[in-house]
């Protein structure tokens, strides 16, 4: 691929991530939240209960990071945060229940967010966006994965 092709690439993803990140903060049903408190938010609401350690890996961000992103969900009362019952060592978190309200408010507020943004592309373009998005996703977490330089 041609280096030009990549730079125009590049910086059709960096819109896309200023586009997503500007609207979920702009979104008052996320509550002025950020992007990884949202996302924290979210995995506990599909995923139910888990440790700091384990939630980090799944988002891909430190756990130093986490546990910042965490106690300031704990201080908002959207997550409770205490000792694993068996092994101390480690830390567990849930929703509480304001929590679990939020969680909807964000899945809702995107889901708008997106029907927006897919009322702008024609309906018979819908299934290859998604396809091809997903095949886009797909090339990134196994570049994560293996290093590909």
């Amino acid at each position: 691929m041609q280096v030009k092709t990549i730079h125009d690439f590049r910086a059709t993803v960096r819109k896309l991530e200023r586009e997503v990140t500007i609207g979920l903060k702009e979104n008052p049903r996320t509550g002025g939240l950020n992007l990884v408190q949202c996302h924290t938010i979210i995995n506990l609401g599909l995923n139910g209960e888990t440790t700091i350690g384990g939630m980090a890996k799944e988002l891909g961000v430190d756990k130093s990071t986490l546990s910042r992103t965490v106690e300031g969900l704990v201080n908002l009362e959207l997550l409770d945060r205490y000792p694993h019952p068996s092994d101390r060592r480690y830390t567990l978190i849930k929703l509480t229940k304001q929590g679990e309200k939020a969680c909807k408010k964000i899945n809702s507020a995107n889901d708008q967010y997106f029907q927006q943004v897919f009322n702008a592309i024609q309906t018979t373009e819908h299934e290859n966006v998604i396809k091809y998005f997903n095949m886009f996703v797909e090339a990134l977490l196994k570049h994560s994965e293996n290093k590909i330089p």
